[in-house]
């Protein structure tokens, strides 16, 4: 097998990797939206610095596997740290099945030996959940490795082909979404308005402007409030949408927008909630439990194997039923003489 190791270090020859890019990560079954050139070239394009450090791997000449890294300022270190950094929850390196072992401890000694000679001072991979082939990685030559946990990332698992959402979900919150259900059909009924290329406009304004009604009401700035993080999300959904790994949803009550969901979509089997936001006006209708709980009814049907929640641990993960997972952080420093 011929095998060969490269670094991309150019903006122009990272987007010309993107068709190449794309390709292998459809053949990786563990990947997620998170891993695509849609989602993390998007996110260069708001965020990037210009210095980007991707270690590839070839195979016959094929791209085979990628680790998306760049070089960053930050106080008086150099870091090298992952594309997506900072709004992107799950992080590993693309690995085509059947590599060698050791091939992701390759990617990153190509990595940190070709930013080397930019000074980098340390190297933080961020985010890594449990599966990740960046878990077990061995730090090169010089280079010290240490973890630690991270954020939960409650997961809702599927116990079987014909599980239902009684089989599933708490029974208490199974009573309350009945009952807001009811709620909402006595002031006008509820309807679902899922994005397709046409409607995504108008539906991701929607879901802008819920989340931060949302966040607005216990006078806190959602993430949404960044105008950088807006405009990354203007071009990640179309690129997401075009790939299939993008469920945006609008509920409405009535004829007005009341909840919205921007969720992702990892292979057949994996659905991931990633934003959402709701009007406050109709707090006592509960949109936000009605929408997610006809996203899991419809994510059952498909026969999806497990909900995701993301980071973070909060209540409602819990009561719909969520089970953590911690993500991992590493932290690579160079090895002091002596």
């Amino acid at each position: 097998m011929s095998v060969a190791l490269d670094v991309i270090r150019k903006d122009s020859a990272l987007d010309a990797l993107r068709p190449e890019w794309e390709a292998l990560w459809r053949r990786v079954p563990s990947a997620t939206p998170f891993h695509s050139p849609a989602w993390l070239l998007s996110w260069w394009r708001q965020f990037g610095t210009g210095r980007p450090r991707v270690a590839i791997l070839r195979s016959e000449g094929r791209l085979a596997a990628l680790l998306p890294l760049y070089i960053l300022d930050e106080g008086n270190e150099r870091k090298l740290l992952p594309l997506g950094v900072g709004i992107t929850d799950y992080f590993d390196a693309l690995l085509e099945p059947g590599l060698p072992p050791g091939a992701a401890d390759a990617l990153l000694a190509m990595a940190l030996d070709a930013s080397s000679e930019d000074g980098i001072t340390c190297c933080d991979l961020t985010d890594i959940p449990p599966g990740a082939a960046m878990l077990s990685v061995r730090p090169p030559g010089g280079w010290h490795l240490a973890r630690e946990n991270l954020d939960p990332c409650p997961v809702l698992a599927v116990p079987n082909d014909k599980a239902q959402m009684r089989a599933m979900v708490p029974p208490r919150m199974l009573r309350k979404l009945r009952m807001n259900r009811h709620r909402a059909e006595r002031i006008g009924g509820w309807t679902i308005d899922t994005a397709i290329s046409e409607t995504l406009p108008s539906l991701l304004d929607d879901m802008f402007r819920l989340h931060e009604s949302r966040w607005a009401a216990i006078r806190q700035a959602g993430v949404l409030a960044d105008a950088r993080i807006r405009a990354f999300h203007k071009l990640a959904a179309p690129a997401l949408l075009s790939i299939g790994a993008l469920r945006l949803q609008v509920l409405r009550v009535g004829n007005r927008a009341a909840a919205a969901c921007y969720a992702l979509l990892a292979s057949t089997d994996r659905l991931l909630f990633y934003l959402s936001g709701f009007d406050p006006d109709f707090a006592f209708q509960s949109p936000g439990t009605i929408l997610l709980g006809a996203m899991i009814e419809h994510a059952l049907l498909e026969g999806r194997r497990e909900l995701h929640f993301l980071r973070g641990g909060e209540a409602y993960k819990y009561a719909w039923g969520g089970v953590d997972r911690i993500n991992v952080g590493l932290r690579l420093t160079r090895r002091t003489p002596g």
